[in-house]
């Protein structure tokens, strides 16, 4: 009995912290946090232990069969065109204590940061990014221009904007038309003004390698742009 209970014991007692993730350990007794980031076996002490991914992705993707969690993200555009964005983005933990502890005590584990800090955050980005450009903007002229701009609104805050109205050309019957169109609101300096920080700033979380996949357009924007495609080569021809 002596020894089945002290090999019970034991595994609250010591854990093992792999080389790629963080660990805190809650104290039974005063519930202090103490925070390991490197490598090896650590005291528990029957502590509550949790554990963090240093470094982890999240994915967006139109796979069948993917979670909520997992799903592309819708955008509409300026032009009322929606479409799916598939993609990925990579994102880091802050490695001091200050900041470790607020997002522990704010989350309280590595799928909570997951799903309300960082996709929540991709999705408001994306969603603030698409009136700044039309359906078919997006598929030629801009798309370096959307990846630039949800990734900046991610890591430095949504970006304020204005609607303007101006007489732009009809890509498909060539006619001036007047339209709202949603511009970004600029300083004295020329840099963009924001609506609002990042909430990764407050927490010190680092994202980066955002990549755009595939957007898929619903059947009517795809046809506006094959129609402009045709149009195009025309004109060329």
């Amino acid at each position: 009995v002596a020894v089945v209970l002290l090999m019970i014991g034991s595994m609250n007692l010591f854990e093992n912290l792999d080389a790629g993730e963080i660990m805190v350990i809650q104290n039974p007794f005063n519930g202090n946090l103490a925070w390991y980031q490197t490598p090896g076996i650590k005291y528990q002490g029957f502590g509550k232990v949790t554990v963090y991914k240093k470094r982890s992705q999240l994915w967006f993707n139109n796979s069948e069969g993917e979670s909520e969690q997992g799903k592309a993200i819708k955008i509409r555009f300026n032009d009322n065109g929606h479409a799916d964005l598939a993609g990925s983005i990579s994102w880091e933990m802050p490695l001091d204590n200050e900041h470790l502890t607020l997002i522990h005590t704010k989350f309280g584990s590595q799928k909570a940061v997951e799903d309300q800090l960082i996709r929540t955050i991709v999705e408001k980005s994306i969603f603030m990014t698409g009136p700044l450009m039309s359906s078919t903007e997006s598929s030629a002229s801009r798309r370096n221009e959307l990846l630039n701009l949800v990734e900046d609104q991610i890591q430095n805050g949504v970006c304020l904007t204005k609607t303007v109205q101006k007489v732009v050309e009809d890509p498909i019957t060539g006619e001036d038309k007047t339209t709202s169109l949603v511009e970004l609101v600029l300083d004295s300096n020329g840099l963009t003004k924001r609506a609002e920080s990042s909430p990764l700033q407050e927490f010190a979380v680092k994202t980066f390698n955002l990549a755009i996949k595939a957007i898929t357009y619903d059947g009517t924007v795809e046809t506006q742009i094959q129609e402009q495609q045709k149009a195009t080569m025309q004109v060329q021809i």
